[in-house]
Parts: structure tokens; C-alpha cells; sequence
């Protein structure tokens, strides 16, 4: 059921080369296929404002046969959003009927 909502998303690599003005230019490149499901989590609690409010942060459902790590990115392919890993994915138990693993993500935005 779950497996529904999964839609493409590619695993990348971040390579920067210089721009000849003494910075870089950022480029990504396509590593391999996936399919995955992104969703809110509710996170901690923060102070905003003086009030209490649940924070929340998306996090990518993925396979097991893919293993996303800390700083890696991923582009969600039917709008081309990239999304950089925040954490180590974290994997239920082995007695789980969960198949999945979820990883911690947050959208990047690359300036024109």
C-alpha cells in the first residue's frame, strides 16, 4: 500500500569545477535510479514567537537496496527538485514487516 506513493528519483553526485573568476560552478550528476516517497515528520518542538509549535521535516522513504548517507543528493525526478540528506537513513528492525528505510532530506534551492 505504502509502495503506492512511491514516484522516480535519482541518486547524484555533486561535482564543482572552477568558473574562472576565482569561484566554482556547481553541477550535479546522475548516479542511479530509485524509487521513493517523500513525507512530513512531526520533528521536536521549538520556540516560535514565545509559543510552542511541532516542527516539521520532510523525509524520504526509500528501498533497502538503496543506501543514501549524510550529505548525498537526490533529485525528485517529475519536477526535478533537489533534495540534500540530512542524516543517516534509519532502517526498522529485522523482524519488521516494514520494507523501507527513511532518510532525513531537505529541499535545495540553487540560485539563478
Amino acid at each position: 500500500m505504502l509502495r503506492d506513493y512511491f514516484e522516480p528519483f535519482a541518486l547524484l553526485e555533486r561535482q564543482s569545477e572552477p568558473d574562472g573568476l576565482g569561484g566554482e560552478s556547481i553541477r550535479f550528476a546522475y548516479v542511479a535510479p530509485f524509487a521513493g516517497a517523500l513525507t512530513q515528520m512531526a520533528d521536536a518542538q521549538a520556540d516560535i514567537g514565545g509559543s510552542l509549535a511541532l516542527r516539521s521535516e520532510p523525509v524520504l522513504l526509500h528501498d533497502f537496496e538503496v543506501t543514501l548517507r549524510c550529505g548525498d543528493y537526490v533529485r525528485r525526478e517529475h519536477d526535478g527538485a533537489i533534495y540534500r540528506v540530512c542524516g543517516q537513513d534509519a532502517r526498522p528492525p529485522r523482524v519488521s514487516a516494514l520494507a523501507f528505510a527513511q532518510a532525513p532530506v531537505e529541499r535545495l534551492v540553487i540560485p539563478c
